[in-house]
């Protein structure tokens, strides 16, 4: 009975799909100088070979910009 209860879970967790949280991007003109304007603060900067990210925080929101080589910026909020 425990093997049959174990297989039915195991099944289910396999056939869920699981979803991701939304996510809702900004204007493609937003730029993080901008965003430190309007009183966001910067809390971290992370870099690799491609991409420069940038999060800001204002009160419990956050916002995610990134920038890559060719100076493009998305920035959307998680």
């Amino acid at each position: 009975m425990k093997i049959l209860l174990s297989l039915t879970l195991s099944l289910f967790l396999l056939v869920v799909p699981a979803s991701a949280a939304q996510i809702e991007e900004m204007n493609t003109d937003m730029t993080v100088n901008a965003l430190m304007k309007n009183g966001w603060k910067l809390h971290t900067v992370s870099s690799s070979d491609y991409i420069i990210t940038y999060t800001l925080i204002k009160k419990n929101d956050v916002i995610t910009c990134t920038v890559n080589t060719q100076g493009g910026i998305e920035c959307f909020k998680p």
